[in-house]
């Protein structure tokens, strides 16, 4: 009988089995337009302080716990409150898992194979699940959530590198506070003026086409792509919770 083992240090999950498939580094992740928080990577103009973080566009507190609930199940939740006015793009719960025993992956009811696309399939759902090459269902499901009334949650499936990764995400909802339309490359990174992203945005099919197009169109598109932003006051909150159930 397969059994879930996992290394939970400081509530964060480090790695994970469960037969021969693996998982970790399993962590949080938010940002504004200059600054990039992440519990598992390399954190950009953004600085800790315990449970503080210091941005470029904001001061956050932030609450994260990874915990095994039983034989089968994983649960993470996030809590992330606003110690001053502050804008953000998204705020993300991120769970990571090796291809290799993975055979496909779905999501809003569309199956798919690992080709490396770096595709962000990104919908307004509450489940995603990869099915392994022995028969295990890995089904992540958003169970809570909380977007301060200017975030609304979405899933996606992401297929990258060596890995499958399921982001539950919080985004800005209508009316946004700000458009930030960027364009990086290895050289630099341009963002048009707040008025030009604005017009952009505002102009038929401006949105539709531009709404994170690179995430969208995956690796072969250019760094091209309008990210919106909203504001969260001193004292509002941002709430996901998530569960990964290994069947």
């Amino acid at each position: 009988m397969k059994k879930l083992q996992t290394e939970i240090i400081n509530d964060r999950l480090v790695t994970g089995q469960y037969g021969d498939i693996r998982f970790g580094q399993w962590g949080f992740e938010c940002s504004d337009r200059q600054s990039f928080l992440t519990l598992t990577d390399q954190c950009r103009d953004a600085y800790q302080n315990g449970d503080y973080w210091q941005l470029a566009e904001g001061d956050w507190a932030l609450d994260y716990h990874a915990r095994q609930t039983d034989p089968h199940t994983l649960h993470i939740r996030a809590t992330l409150a606003a110690l001053r006015d502050g804008l953000l793009q998204d705020a993300v719960i991120r769970l990571v898992f090796d291809k290799s025993a993975i055979q496909t992956g779905e999501i809003a009811g569309r199956k798919f194979r690992h080709t490396n696309s770096d595709r962000y399939r990104l919908y307004p759902v509450h489940i995603a699940r990869l099915t392994g090459t022995d028969g295990t269902i890995i089904s992540v499901t958003l169970d809570r959530y909380d977007g301060a009334g200017r975030f609304m949650p979405y899933l996606y499936l992401r297929d990258s590198g060596d890995h499958w990764i399921i982001h539950a995400r919080l985004l800005p909802i209508d009316p946004v506070d700000h458009i930030w339309l960027r364009w990086a490359n290895r050289l630099f990174t341009w963002s048009a003026p707040d008025w030009l992203a604005r017009l952009i945005w505002k102009c038929p099919g401006g949105k539709a086409i531009f709404w994170r197009l690179r995430e969208r169109l995956g690796r072969h598109c250019p760094e091209i792509q309008a990210v919106p932003l909203n504001n969260l006051k001193s004292g509002q909150s941002l709430l996901l919770e998530v569960t990964c159930h290994f069947r």
